[in-house]
């Protein structure tokens, strides 16, 4: 059985500046499986209640915690007016059967013990409200930060389970009427986040800077990195030597993919690795 249970995930929802319910003894409930293994959780699965608007909070709560037969059913709850219930700390039974197809190294039905889920009220018809998803977006760039997943690994339901599912869906800053959502503009939406590395031991240390960075702080990386491969490359001829320009596609994606090149929307994370493939052919 896993081990490792997230006890630190209020703490880490509160420092996001978002508002925190905990369920009673969230902090010892998981699936039969336990906390994750170490080196996990490696995503985040984003799904919707199919809910009316009138279970947003605790009746929500109550069914993804302890009502339903599978529950725990989510790690989060996010109401309508974007708090956040925090309901288990290990594993849960929130995804099913479905493949990974985008690479993220989880098994064919398996991405239970792999996985932060969220559930959401949402996916009823109705418009998902500004602040819900503002603190859904909030929410993921600082899971990713706080556990080091990568915002590639940030998932809808529907991908993992394209046959059964649809969540999220809904009139959104990502769909209309009752599609299910573009996840690449919700990733995009999400990939300010600054990954770190796993932290194996079921917190985060103490004194560890888990905030992202600032447009000033990449705008010093930046002056920084640009002179170094100025420097390194030389000027160039007419046409553009192999080695700067590849350095300077590099850069300019991933700082993009920080979120902080001319408001640019982020970069897909894919993007990044496609250049790495490139040089390697």
């Amino acid at each position: 059985m896993g081990s490792r249970y997230l006890t630190d995930l209020a703490d880490a929802v509160r420092a996001m500046g978002l508002q925190v319910r905990e369920y009673p003894n969230w902090k010892t409930r998981a699936r039969g499986s336990g906390g994750y293994d170490s080196g996990r959780p490696t995503h985040v699965m984003v799904h919707h209640t199919a809910s009316p608007p009138s279970w947003s909070g605790q009746r929500d709560a109550d069914y993804c915690t302890v009502q339903d037969s599978d529950a725990p059913l989510a790690n989060l709850c996010l109401d309508r007016d974007g708090v956040v219930w925090v309901c288990a700390a290990g594993a849960t039974n929130t995804n099913g059967k479905g493949k990974d197809t985008w690479g993220g190294g989880v098994p064919e039905n398996s991405m239970n013990s792999y996985a932060i889920g969220i559930e959401a009220n949402g996916g009823y018809g109705s418009d998902w409200p500004k602040v819900q998803t503002d603190a859904y977006v909030t929410l993921i760039n600082g899971l990713c930060s706080r556990y080091g997943i990568p915002a590639n690994n940030v998932r809808g339901h529907f991908e993992w389970a394209p046959t059964r599912k649809v969540d999220p869906a809904g009139p959104s800053p990502w769909a209309t009427g009752n599609a299910s959502w573009n996840m690449l503009g919700f990733r995009s939406a999400c990939s300010g986040a600054r990954p770190l590395p796993p932290d194996t031991g079921g917190g985060s240390a103490e004194g560890e800077d888990d905030m992202p960075l600032t447009d000033a702080d990449i705008d010093k990386i930046a002056t920084a990195v640009w002179a170094k491969v100025i420097d390194t490359t030389g000027p160039g001829d007419p046409a553009p030597q192999p080695a700067r320009y590849f350095l300077q596609r590099t850069f300019l994606i991933a700082r993009q993919y920080l979120g902080a090149f001319n408001n640019k929307p982020a970069s897909d994370p894919t993007m990044l690795r496609q250049v790495f493939d490139n040089t390697k052919k």
